[in-house]
């Protein structure tokens, strides 16, 4: 698919998304609404920096703050999905679903009343109209190397996955994830507009593999975060059990990482 094409589809669709989640309460519209801004933000990010530093940083910028808005509810929503897995009595469940319910209720106030807010949609219409223009800048792609870009891109994230160890704090292995998610949709987008034949010899199941521990270490950190947040609205028992489960969830969900290297 021709690049152009590519990117004046994702805003569309993103456009097209944003209309529907100011009718409707759905978990997995905001979902790839989220996966859409995601692939544009690793554009901006990995390949588009490449063309015009200044103008990257300020798309990026513009993707970043109609993402923002979005992250709080999908974690809530998220983590309700998945309470019935928790390893702790039926009782504490039950209150912390509650508690999650009435925290999400004031969550999406707030979020519709962001993404339905004059700023949101004007930054919403930048986006559209920037896709608009003859010489927007993302359209001279064919000024770089996408084959070294990418390819610089893999050995630079692996060596940074190579100095993380069980030590590393949450947050810093929380940032090397997202590093590792904008190279993932930037691989896509280097398949599907820029593949030139050139050998790029890449284990993307190695790369699920990564993603898939990535992702426990940030939900079990998030869902902690979460519980201390409502910590007065349960009862000390319940917030014990809770952070006790997510605590060692965590420590676990790290352990295997690392315990994985091996194969990474």
């Amino acid at each position: 698919m021709k690049f152009k094409k590519w990117f004046e589809n994702r805003v569309s669709v993103v456009s097209e998304m944003h209309a529907q989640l100011l009718k409707t309460d759905d978990i997995e519209l905001l979902h790839q609404y989220r996966v859409n801004l995601r692939r544009l933000y690793a554009y901006s990010e990995v390949y588009a920096k490449e063309i015009n530093k200044h103008s990257s940083k300020e798309l990026s910028k513009l993707l970043k703050k109609l993402l923002k808005s979005t992250a709080l509810l999908r974690d809530i929503d998220l983590f309700l999905i998945d309470i019935e897995s928790i390893g702790c009595c039926h009782f504490t469940k039950d209150r912390l679903r509650t508690v999650l319910k009435l925290k999400r209720d004031n969550t999406f106030k707030i979020y519709m009343q962001t993404i339905g807010s004059a700023e949101y949609k004007s930054n919403l219409e930048l986006l559209m109209m920037m896709t608009k223009e003859r010489e927007f800048f993302v359209y001279k792609i064919q000024n770089i190397d996408k084959h070294k870009i990418i390819s610089d891109v893999e050995k630079s994230r692996y060596e940074e996955l190579a100095r993380v160890d069980m030590q590393t704090p949450s947050h810093e292995l929380h940032k090397l994830r997202k590093e590792f998610k904008k190279f993932r949709y930037a691989l896509d987008i280097y398949e599907h507009c820029f593949f030139d034949n050139r050998d790029f010899d890449f284990d993307f199941a190695k790369l699920k593999r990564l993603q898939d521990l990535f992702g426990e270490i940030q939900d079990n950190f998030v869902r902690l975060e979460l519980i201390r947040s409502i910590k007065e609205e349960l009862t000390e028992g319940d917030f014990l059990e809770l952070q006790d489960y997510y605590e060692l969830k965590l420590f676990d969900s790290k352990q295997l990482l690392f315990e994985n290297f091996d194969i990474l």
